[in-house]
């Protein structure tokens, strides 16, 4: 991870439930601002380690030739005087590394926005191994609402699921270690480990009057994005489980399989499906929409722009419904709205997770990046569905208690997609 381009990989994961875009443009404000705080801490050290003075004067040097002529008037005075007071006062060692990531750290979480985050050059390598589709833990996405972290989906196959962790489920500890005042990153390293230990979390769910412990047992997660089950009765099962560089790949040669049994209908399922990158999404919804907006993207200030179907879709055709409950976020959300409003197919199951934001990768020369939203997307009917999310056609609540291998809202979509066909 020494060369810049090799910070991050050409996909972006799926965790945190973001719609993840290659960057379109330069966040200036805040890559200055970064290079500013970066630029500062840097200098102090070596300052200090070239007995070149203290922070006044370091202060007048950066402040007064490095700093884009924007920031000049910028009273970082606070930031001064407590950095001499740690200076002088600190009884332990002083790594400028950490505290150039802190500094970091800080400037991005005071923006509030859960989804824009600061990675360091190891979360960063852990951040691109699990896009990937491939790394150590327990294979549960996670984010935070209401100030609480929330499970939003356990991956198909994975130990979360194996477990009986369940989409909607809330994180009260990690190892007995309070969650309060976590950040979503902190309790992704805390959760995540080496094949074969175990994790305990603490949940509390909805249903039950009182928290109880999942003890949890680490293993490699590598699951590939898209599964299919072709069906005796003519019809094909089809579950995406994230949008990740492979998944169009993977969804394109399906479409072949599916075209040469000469399938008559299709139940996607986009059920605990917690997103990912957005050009695999729009990608991913043109295999099903011939033509016309995929979703809007709204960025600051109101500008708008429409991203079409590619027009090379090979199932377009196909009678379809779709399957989405409280775990159904992000990108999974796109498609699920534009299929919707393209009145592609019916929306079976529980209302979606709700989140209507686009975020964007900004990577730092000097190792590490930024995950900065940049814009919030409608469906192509301009329909908002951040923090609401998206009611199905049909709503199914889960039964719960149900004998293993039965899936009451799986057994409605067949329901529905036989009366089509028929």
């Amino acid at each position: 991870m020494e060369e810049n381009n090799e910070n991050i990989s050409p996909a972006v994961r799926q965790d945190h439930i973001e719609n993840m875009v290659k960057p379109k443009r330069v966040i200036k404000i805040s890559l200055f601002f970064l290079l500013l705080f970066v630029s500062i801490l840097f200098s102090l050290g070596i300052g200090y380690y070239w007995g070149v003075g203290g922070p006044e004067n370091i202060k007048q040097r950066i402040v007064g030739q490095d700093a884009p002529i924007r920031y000049q008037d910028i009273d970082f005075s606070r930031f001064w005087e407590a950095l001499e007071i740690v200076e002088g006062k600190f009884i332990g060692e002083m790594d400028y590394s950490r505290m150039i990531d802190g500094a970091i750290a800080g400037m991005v979480s005071s923006l509030e926005d859960p989804f824009t985050t600061y990675f360091n050059k190891e979360t960063l390598k852990e951040f691109n191994s699990e896009i990937n589709g491939t790394f150590e833990g327990i294979g549960a996405e996670i984010s935070i609402r209401n100030n609480d972290l929330i499970i939003v989906s356990p991956l198909a196959g994975s130990p979360a699921e194996k477990s009986g962790l369940m989409a909607g489920d809330i994180i009260n500890s990690i190892d007995g270690e309070s969650v309060i005042n976590m950040t979503i990153d902190e309790a992704i390293m805390k959760i995540r480990g080496d094949r074969g230990t175990s994790v305990v979390l603490n949940i509390k769910r909805v249903d039950q009057p009182e928290s109880f412990d999942i003890n949890i047992k680490r293993d490699v997660i590598n699951i590939k994005s898209v599964q299919l089950k072709l069906n005796n009765d003519g019809t094909a099962y089809i579950r995406i489980l994230r949008f990740d560089p492979s998944t169009n790949q993977l969804l394109d040669q399906i479409a072949n399989q599916l075209k040469d049994n000469g399938v008559k209908g299709i139940v996607l399922d986009l059920r605990n499906n917690p997103g990912g990158y957005l050009e695999s999404a729009i990608d991913v919804t043109s295999q099903f929409i011939k033509e016309g907006v995929v979703v809007f993207e709204e960025y600051k200030g109101g500008e708008k722009e429409a991203l079409n179907s590619n027009g090379r879709g090979k199932l377009v055709d196909i009678p379809m419904v779709v399957l989405i409950n409280g775990g159904s976020a992000s990108a999974s959300e796109i498609l699920a709205g534009a299929l919707r409003d393209h009145k592609r197919g019916i929306l079976i199951g529980e209302k979606t997770f709700g989140k209507g934001s686009v975020q964007e990768m900004q990577v730092l020369k000097e190792g590490g990046a930024l995950k900065i939203t940049i814009a919030k997307w409608l469906t192509p009917n301009g329909s908002a569905i951040d923090k609401t999310g998206i009611m199905p056609d049909i709503e199914i609540l889960w039964e719960k208690n149900q004998e293993v291998g039965k899936d009451n809202q799986l057994e409605k979509a067949y329901e529905e997609i036989g009366k089509i066909i028929k």
